[in-house]
């Protein structure tokens, strides 16, 4: 073997290694990783059922194994479109909006806070938040401060509800947490009200961030993976922010 060929064989596994890692990222902490595991075991089955010459069991593991690149396509759509869209960005890009994002945010619920304005914003990463859409209000607007306010503002109808944003976009208004979400938590964090439950109970069940502002207390809390960072500075908030989106 000579230093070309070896030194083309280890590119080739640090590039491998790199797009592996890349998706990693893009699927982790979403429940697109049990799919992924799933997938696995059905494989492991698949060659244990053909080892074995089960041929019935084969022939069935062996159509859903050929036709997986079709499924993949149907279950992971918010993670393809994540992929696509950070390549096709660019980092600069990406961050530059997201910068925006997090001021906007940061600025309208400490703002709210001081107001003690209730709110309770829901901020999907690569799982999808459509299903608790179905009876809320559509949007599509531009995030704004003044947006939000309009939104929470005590007197408005929409006050009630949770917010959905994507990016830079409020998806939707006046989204209602069910609440067989809620009651199942209630149990296990009473110390907290109806927003910051409902922000630990979404959270728990997919990888989005829900930004709870206090009415009462005139706090801000960010709630992740079904858990709360409670009372949170401004600075302190942003900072969580811009590792997380």
């Amino acid at each position: 073997m000579t230093w070309l060929t070896w030194a083309t064989s280890v590119i080739d596994i640090i590039l491998v290694a790199a797009i592996l890692y890349f998706l990693y990222t893009i699927f982790r902490d979403t429940n697109s990783m049990n799919i992924v595991k799933g997938f696995l075991v059905v494989l492991a089955v698949y060659i244990m059922a053909d080892f074995l010459q089960l041929s019935t069991l084969a022939w069935v593991l062996r159509y859903i194994v050929g036709n997986f690149v079709i499924l993949a396509v149907v279950l992971f759509q918010p993670e393809i479109r994540r992929v696509f869209s950070q390549v096709g960005q660019g980092g600069s890009v990406f961050h530059k909006q997201y910068s925006n994002v997090v001021e906007e945010l940061a600025e309208a619920v400490y703002e709210m806070a001081r107001q003690n304005m209730g709110a309770l914003i829901l901020i999907e990463r690569n799982v999808g938040l459509r299903h608790l859409m179905e009876d809320a209000l559509p949007l599509d607007a531009r995030l704004s401060k003044e947006m939000l306010f309009s939104i929470f503002y005590k007197g408005s109808i929409l006050h009630d509800g949770a917010v959905v944003i994507q990016g830079d976009r409020i998806l939707a208004a006046r989204v209602i947490i069910p609440a067989v979400k809620i009651d199942a938590i209630k149990t296990k964090k009473f110390k907290y009200g109806t927003r910051h439950l409902a922000g630990i109970a979404i959270t728990s069940e997919c990888d989005a961030l829900a930004l709870i502002v206090s009415e009462e207390k005139g706090t801000v809390s960010l709630a992740m993976e079904g858990h709360l960072a409670f009372n949170l500075e401004y600075e302190n908030l942003k900072r969580k922010l811009y590792e997380l989106l």
